[in-house]
């Protein structure tokens, strides 16, 4: 009996001691080159270089509209395709400069309102930072407006179409510009804040890495494919329905959170990333970012092997994004269950996509 009364004290402080083991080594690892690699390497060059691609865009669409032809309107589609999929790698920031212009929203929000568009170009008198408008702005409004069925001959008989699509561009170049000049100033807090205190950089971070991975697999797939409509399938509800890209820019989305997983800069070099970070802390760590690293192989592979649009699969082979989706799904808690709790970091946003 007092082996008993004896052991019980005993065993609680070897399992208080191995906590607090477990909880130093956490604290020891150093964040800093993290979150230093991922400003100067990725971040800050992510966004300039989406600067660059929208006064393309602008400069190219200024081009058209001094000669509106067929072949200087491809010239402004390619120009649209490369800003877009520049978005997809910085989209994901959501905190910070980014948020203050509000990007995620304004640049990326889809399916467009058509209807809105319409009554914009038809009434004038519009103001594109209102909420109304939310809807009618962005990558997918031009997406509409650049690649409807009869795009070049309302862009020449319809000027108030091609001030529409100007506006659009205008303020996005401003935007865009405000976020790059922001994270000038922003960058020292950034880089500084290695706490995990829900307000912190670097928990901001983690929590945007992982919301922007289950944005992508609600938004371009699960609501497409019918999962919050009973199984009916909603190609309106595809990014990027009339041009079609919409694979590759889950493909750019998947490849941008692989980024930061791994700590990659803008051209593919390797740096400190999660991986890192997960393997400093013990085997099982180690164990939990190979599987993650497994995962994102597979979610980039896969969909460079399927034939044809989204919405032609929709129609051709569902089951294939039925289960691509599964494997997304199934791959949410490896990052923000597990390696969110290996990192001591809080997930705060609410996933609200009803999965």
């Amino acid at each position: 009996m007092k082996l008993v009364i004896w052991s019980i004290p005993f065993c609680a402080v070897l399992l208080i001691a191995a906590c607090k083991k477990k909880k130093d080594e956490n604290a020891e690892f150093d964040k800093g080159p993290i979150m230093v690699n991922m400003a100067d390497n990725y971040i800050i060059p992510g966004y300039a270089d989406l600067k660059s691609r929208i006064t393309t865009l602008e400069t190219s669409w200024n081009d058209f509209l001094a000669d509106k032809t067929t072949a200087k309107l491809t010239v402004v589609k390619q120009a649209w395709v490369d800003a877009n999929i520049s978005f997809q790698h910085v989209k994901g920031f959501d905190f910070g400069p980014a948020m203050t212009a509000n990007i995620a929203l304004s640049f990326g929000t889809f399916p467009c309102d058509t209807t809105q568009v319409n009554n914009n170009i038809q009434n004038s008198g519009y103001d594109l930072s209102t909420m109304q408008n939310q809807d009618a702005i962005g990558f997918d409004a031009l997406d509409y407006l650049l690649y409807r069925q009869n795009a070049l001959n309302q862009f020449q008989t319809v000027s108030n179409s091609c001030t529409y699509v100007s506006d659009i561009i205008a303020k996005m170049k401003t935007e865009i510009a405000a976020v790059v000049t922001g994270w000038s100033s922003y960058r020292n807090t950034f880089v500084n804040g290695t706490s995990n205190e829900s307000t912190s950089p670097f928990a901001l971070l983690v929590n945007s890495f992982c919301k922007d991975y289950e944005t992508c697999k609600a938004t371009k797939i699960g609501f497409p494919i019918g999962l919050h409509t009973l199984g009916i399938q909603q190609p309106n509800y595809l990014e990027a329905r009339r041009s079609g890209i919409g694979k590759t820019l889950l493909i750019e989305n998947i490849r941008g959170s692989r980024s930061v997983f791994y700590g990659l800069s803008l051209s593919g070099t390797n740096g400190p990333g999660f991986d890192d970070y997960l393997e400093a802390i013990d085997s099982d760590k180690a164990n939990l970012s190979s599987t993650i690293q497994t995962r994102f192989d597979y979610m980039l592979s896969a969909p460079a092997t399927w034939n044809g649009t989204l919405e032609q699969i929709m129609s051709s082979s569902p089951s294939t994004l039925n289960e691509f989706y599964a494997y997304q799904q199934a791959s949410v808690v490896y990052m923000k269950t597990d390696m969110a709790s290996a990192f001591g970091v809080l997930i705060t946003y609410q996933d609200t996509d009803g999965d």
